[in-house]
């Protein structure tokens, strides 16, 4: 057997690592931490909580001699740094939506339409953009303090093992401080127009995702038990490597990823339609791009029931929610609102259609619906017409009668991949493969135990009925949503 490499994943809610050689998994673990959430949109975590959780999961796998390391993890995070490359304040997450005003102040500066045409995405509150004209407003001494800024919770990890302030194109491409097209950071005359002047100098290197950016220092290599001088290499962030991962590394096949947060996308030779929700990833592949099409809460809708229901399990609530008859019970699953297929930070979550009668579990069984309907809005905004079949991937993606539901609420072919909650780890493998020249093409086979679920057309009819009640839902209640978040 060739040496095992290291690949860890730092997400949304935990950071996953495995040994990984000849493609099989040899053993993992996963260490969660904490976020922070606070009115106003202010979404937050702790940059240390990442370093110590990728301590304890190195040690705990105690590896033997490695090939190398590879990180992938979640994008789109305001990431400041003192010149030591400590952090100056709590991470910003992409879902944190608290700069609105600085939004509008922004599009007074540059309309939305020329941001499309640098960047290749609408830029929102949860944009970098708007985030650090919030911090200009409100924290100047943070930013008076800070020496580098990084987008992604890889991108951090990667600093503290080797030293080297980097990111990846597609984590950048998520930021507002990439020009899609022209596969470059804004240059300062750019910042200077946006208000963002005082970020030239502080900006880090961008590489294709799987380039290596260093070797593991003595220091980094004594606090996580591994042997200094292992070359480390960034992936692609989470979507691209999970995108890889999913066998959708080339242009065709489309996936969900099903984890706290959620998206659909796949692999294409154009940008994707900013107007229609879709957000243009680089892909490690130049002229190639990733689009997805990304959900704010997915299973962390499973995550909030089994918070208020704490004696009942992801699959008891599961099980027992499609044990319960169908009925016309709708859950909206916006929990922390929604930024795709339609831009809405004010969205919440709701029941509709509560009776005398509803059970627990009905009420479960409507949440399970709900977020099977958004996956299915979305893949609408992606792709026209829809593809032949989808690959499920993801922590959420573990629970067959889940998986069943998706095809029937879809109403298309579902795949599931051995292990999918995995795909991102094996993404980010096959990206520093191709970097590396050891393989050709982005597209991983799917391994020979994929299953494949069928649709149920007479559930897909009824549940197709009700995707039309979960549409209309959510327009007639955007006017009530703008008013509670005013008053």
């Amino acid at each position: 057997m060739t040496a095992p490499w290291l690949a860890l994943d730092i997400g949304s809610g935990s950071a996953k690592a495995a040994l990984i050689a000849d493609g099989g998994i040899l053993r993992s673990r996963a260490a969660a931490y904490a976020t922070q959430r606070h009115p106003g949109g202010i979404v937050e975590q702790a940059a240390a909580d990442w370093w110590r959780a990728v301590v304890t999961i190195c040690r705990e796998l105690a590896p033997p001699p490695l090939a190398g390391i590879a990180l992938t993890g979640q994008m789109q995070a305001v990431i400041l740094l003192d010149k030591k490359g400590l952090p100056l304040r709590p991470v910003m997450l992409y879902s944190d939506t608290r700069a609105q005003r600085q939004l509008e102040r922004l599009h007074e500066r540059v309309s939305s339409a020329e941001l499309i045409a640098i960047t290749g995405n609408e830029q929102t509150a949860g944009s970098l953009l708007a985030k650090l004209l919030w911090l200009q407003d409100h924290e100047p001494r943070s930013i008076s303090r800070a020496a580098w800024l990084l987008f992604g919770a890889a991108d951090f990890i990667a600093a503290r093992m080797t030293g080297a302030f980097v990111s990846d194109a597609t984590t950048a491409s998520t930021t507002g401080l990439w020009q899609l097209r022209r596969q470059r950071l804004l240059d300062a005359a750019q910042l200077q127009q946006l208000g963002l002047g005082w970020l030239d100098g502080m900006l880090p290197a961008v590489i294709s995702g799987g380039e290596q950016v260093g070797a593991l220092t003595p220091a980094a290599a004594r606090a996580l038990g591994l042997a200094a001088g292992l070359p480390v290499y960034l992936a692609p962030g989470d979507a691209g490597s999970a995108t890889i991962g999913a066998g959708c590394g080339e242009p065709g096949p489309a996936y969900a990823y099903v984890g706290s947060s959620g998206w659909v996308g796949f692999t294409a030779r154009e940008a994707g339609d900013a107007a229609a929700g879709a957000l243009t990833l680089a892909h490690p592949r130049r002229g190639n791009f990733v689009q997805v099409v990304p959900m704010m809460t997915s299973a962390g809708n499973l995550d909030w029931l089994q918070g208020i229901f704490a004696d009942h399990s992801h699959d008891e609530i599961i099980t027992a929610a499609l044990a319960r008859p169908p009925s016309e019970l709708l859950f909206l699953p916006y929990l922390h609102g929604e930024r795709a297929p339609f831009n809405d930070p004010l969205a919440r979550g709701a029941f509709i259609g509560i009776a005398g009668t509803t059970e627990k579990a009905d009420l479960w069984r409507a949440v399970l619906e709900g977020i099977v309907f958004a996956y299915r809005h979305t893949l609408s905004a992606l792709m026209s017409p829809p593809p032949n079949q989808l690959t499920l991937i993801g922590g959420g993606a573990r629970n067959a009668a889940f998986n069943q539901l998706f095809a029937d609420g879809i109403g298309l072919r579902v795949q599931l991949p051995p292990a999918a909650e995995n795909a991102g780890l094996h993404g980010a493998l096959r990206a520093v493969a191709v970097r590396r020249g050891f393989q050709r093409e982005y597209a991983i086979p799917p391994p020979a135990a994929t299953r494949m679920l069928q649709p149920n057309p007479r559930h897909h009819a009824r549940l197709a009925r009700k995707y039309q009640h979960f549409r209309e839902a959510y327009r007639a209640l955007k006017p009530l949503f703008q008013r509670m978040a005013a008053g």
